[in-house]
């Protein structure tokens, strides 16, 4: 991954923090969201004229308020970009900003 070293990536993650990355082209948000009292971890393809969930799951968290890893990684393990997942394509991806 450019931009951000893995573990950092995590922790930031875990945190409640937004990651932006760029990977084929294209651009997306990884970011944690709350509706109706469940959390979920998102990706969302912000690429102009594509603004599109490719990926949406339900996490159980913490009273403090921190996604642990393994929920993380296990995200991250889904094949949501053309039949690979975010850790199979890690090395092709530039994390841009991290909100």
């Amino acid at each position: 991954m450019n931009g951000i070293k893995m573990n950092e990536f995590y922790d930031l993650i875990s945190h409640g923090h937004e990651a932006e990355f760029e990977y084929g082209g294209n651009t997306y948000i990884l970011q944690p969201e709350v509706n109706n009292s469940k959390t979920y971890l998102v990706i969302w393809d912000c690429t102009p004229n594509a603004k599109k969930c490719i990926i949406k799951q339900e996490i159980d968290i913490e009273i403090d308020g921190d996604i642990p890893q393994p929920i993380i990684k296990t995200f991250l393990s889904k094949k949501c970009f053309k039949g690979k997942s975010f850790l199979e394509i890690e090395q092709e991806i530039t994390v841009t900003v991290i909100y």
